[in-house]
């Protein structure tokens, strides 16, 4: 595992910002290529749409994208906010770049509110979302302080893969969707740093008793975001059905609900839990047996009924 710092990702933060008003005037949409790439999206599997029908998927999903990013940063600015406040009088370098952390998911949040405006504008209607960012922020905020850090690193270094897997390289890709990303992963990979720092710091000297809590707190923090997953698939059905001034079929329902699921669950969950370097810290923090238990949590949500047609 890379040696990481706290005075090191503040300089490199500096480096990588961007102001928010010069991303956005770069972005305009063209609705004649895809906004999403394949690999992070239902249109890969949606064998019951033509090319246009699986180009407005992409389109209808990045709206999604964007909001769910918004929405998990709803939580992470106010943990990250209050741990740097433990440092504030006592270690400067850790609290500036803690600091600046929270002020760059600010910017992240309102970035993805308006990538979100100009994806209604482009369409020509606004999008069903999925809603109670306030409430989940609350609810996921109550948990272990363990289980709430191995979740938003897990989120920060499933941003590093969407860029360089998946985006970074994707000619096909409307140009607008490429320049957004780029700029999000390029702060993100100080935040996924500095995240693994504080969880190293959240589980120095946790008793086993606690760090049993901490792995059951985020077996419930993974299922809850699964819930978010499979209310937005349902809503990306929805939308798509209106974009495209038609109505699918049972049968049509359930398999593109099917993909829209698939690619969520990869996007949003698992693409964060298989990175390497997630892997490495969540190895460092756990026991077997306890990695088993969320492997077990994470392999039963591709058993779980998605659709009642």
């Amino acid at each position: 595992m890379p040696a990481y710092s706290y005075a090191r990702s503040l300089d490199n933060s500096f480096k990588a910002s961007w102001k928010l008003e010069e991303v956005l005037e770069r972005t305009r949409f063209d609705r004649s290529l895809r906004w999403m790439p394949p690999a992070l999206s239902g249109s890969a599997e949606a064998a019951c749409l033509d090319e246009q029908g699986r180009r407005a998927l992409t389109q209808v999903e990045l709206a999604s994208y964007a909001h769910l990013f918004g929405y998990v940063e709803a939580f992470i600015a106010p943990k990250v906010n209050v741990l740097a406040a433990d440092f504030a009088l006592c270690d400067l370098p850790a609290f500036e770049a803690l600091s600046n952390f929270t002020a760059e998911e600010v910017k992240h949040m309102n970035l993805f509110r308006a990538v979100r405006e100009r994806v209604d504008a482009a369409l020509g209607f606004e999008l069903e979302l999925v809603g109670g960012a306030e409430e989940t922020a609350r609810f996921v905020l109550g948990k272990n302080t363990g289980a709430v850090l191995l979740l938003i690193t897990a989120i920060e270094w499933m941003t590093q893969r969407h860029y360089l897997d998946c985006i970074r390289d994707d000619a096909r890709l409307d140009p607008a969707t490429r320049a957004l990303f780029k700029a999000h992963w390029q702060e993100e990979s100080q935040h996924a740093q500095l995240d693994h720092l504080e969880t190293l710091r959240a589980f120095v000297g946790m008793q086993p008793a606690e760090r049993e809590r901490a792995v059951d707190d985020l077996i419930e923090l993974v299922l809850a975001v699964d819930g978010l997953l499979l209310r937005q698939s349902e809503l990306d059905l929805a939308n798509l059905e209106r974009c495209l001034a038609r109505s699918f079929a049972p049968a049509e329902r359930e398999q593109l609900f099917g993909a829209l699921l698939k690619a969520k669950r990869w996007t949003f969950l698992l693409s964060g839990v298989t990175h390497p370097r997630f892997q490495e810290l969540f190895a460092e923090v756990t026991t077997p047996a306890q990695r088993a238990r969320v492997a077990k949590a994470l392999e039963a949500l591709e058993r779980m009924p998605v659709l009642d047609c």
